[in-house]
């Protein structure tokens, strides 16, 4: 469903749909960018919906059917399957999981291996990992994933990779520190300052 401008404007006032923004990240970054939106997030579950990706008719309601069926002690990743065609950062998990290992590792670099290694440390808390690949509900639009930094997509995700490898071997499942997201210097739709939480 496409919202109207006039609709977009009355679910920012109701607060059912919620727009901030920061000047804190001066570089894209995967992690800092998706733990900054799940930290501000209010509701109890949380899904990360990349920007290149689209839920579908009734995306929502297949969610929480599946989060219902498996229990709220699972992470739920709608990947299509496929590496390289944008849908492997579709997860759901409930917000207290989230904040219990951290949020996504900001060591990382800006992209590569950042949701397999959320998936991962949720997975060795003890959360089951449900895969739900309906390609109804997981379809990403294709782009290139280079031009972030001076390194190539293949040399982050290398680098993420072994971080995510040697954290995961010794047992290292809280990312930075328990602290994470752009928590300050944070404007609604209208530019008001929204306090820290």
């Amino acid at each position: 469903m496409r919202l109207n401008r006039q609709s977009q404007e009355s679910e920012l006032v109701s607060g059912y749909l919620k727009y901030y923004y920061t000047d804190e990240l001066p570089q894209w970054h995967m992690s800092i960018a998706k733990n900054t939106a799940h930290w501000w997030a209010s509701g109890n579950i949380l899904v990360n919906l990349d920007c290149d990706n689209y839920i579908g008719s009734q995306g929502g309601a297949y969610v929480m059917k599946a989060i219902e069926q498996h229990g709220y002690r699972c992470v739920i990743h709608q990947f299509s399957g496929t590496y390289g065609d944008g849908s492997c950062g579709r997860i759901v998990v409930q917000s207290k999981y989230f904040d219990m290992i951290g949020g996504y590792d900001e060591s990382f670099d800006p992209m590569g291996h950042d949701d397999l290694d959320l998936i991962n440390r949720l997975v060795k808390t003890g959360l089951q990992y449900v895969s739900l690949s309906d390609n109804r509900f997981n379809v990403a639009i294709p782009n290139s994933k280079e031009g972030i930094n001076s390194k190539s997509y293949s040399e982050m995700l290398r680098y993420n990779e072994n971080i995510s490898r040697r954290n995961l071997l010794e047992g290292r499942l809280i990312a930075n520190a328990g602290k994470f997201g752009i928590r300050k210097n944070i404007f609604d739709h209208n530019g008001k300052h929204i306090p820290e939480k």
